[in-house]
């Protein structure tokens, strides 16, 4: 979003795509801070990129610039709340691959769950070993890779957490997400369980109830 500064400037936050800036994004995230008349750029724990110093007048210049690099400030909600480590790609503890499938599973969701009444976007981490280092257990739904025995042998898969959270203004419940006994999701499997699980929470919350609360009060059959 263009949220508006103490001093009277703005700042505009944008979403790289599943967190990762190449050497060029970067070039040019610095080339557009000069053009608009900032020099201070910053990244966030959200994997987010944050434009500061940014002159109301330049707004406009700024977004469309942060567009043409790939970083959206105004992304969908499960591409804004994804969350994902490196991965098998560059990490040597991973044992899965978490970047491609968050950013395909992200751009699934906003599509199939387009106009559905969720108050806020849940948090979505993918973890790629049981390291935690996209913090599976205080996000809504957490996603951890790991060996799984599968009909032909030893297969990958994600052993799913729900309902974590930290405390914080708006949302007092804090603590690990939920696991459910012998739930295994495979990576072909992941958007379609992410939906089949939101859905069922916002037919079956009651009142106000964040999915954090839902997902901690419901029978594990719910959660399948």
């Amino acid at each position: 979003g263009v949220p508006l500064q103490r001093d009277g400037a703005y700042w505009i936050g944008g979403k790289p795509p599943v967190g990762r800036l190449s050497g060029d994004v970067m070039l040019g995230l610095a080339d557009l801070a000069e053009s608009v008349g900032s020099d201070r750029l910053r990244t966030t724990p959200l994997q987010n990129v944050l434009l500061l110093d940014v002159p109301g007048d330049r707004i406009e210049d700024a977004v469309s610039g942060l567009r043409a690099l790939g970083i959206d400030p105004d992304p969908g909600p499960f591409t804004r709340s994804m969350l994902a480590c490196t991965g098998l790609e560059f990490c040597k503890f991973a044992i899965v691959e978490t970047k491609a499938l968050a950013a395909r599973v992200a751009a699934e969701l906003d599509e199939r769950l387009a106009g559905t009444d969720l108050e806020r976007p849940l948090t979505i981490t993918i973890n790629g070993c049981p390291n935690s280092c996209a913090r599976i257990q205080t996000a809504d739904i957490g996603l951890k890779g790991q060996l799984s025995r599968t009909d032909g042998g030893e297969g990958f898969a994600y052993q799913v957490h729900l309902g974590g959270g930290l405390a914080t203004m708006g949302r007092p419940e804090a603590g690990f997400g939920r696991t459910v006994r012998g739930l295994r999701v495979t990576a072909d499997e992941v958007a379609d369980y992410v939906e089949r699980v939101v859905r069922r929470y916002l037919a079956g919350r009651d009142g106000d109830e964040t999915f954090a609360q839902w997902s901690h009060r419901v029978d594990e059959a719910a959660l399948r």
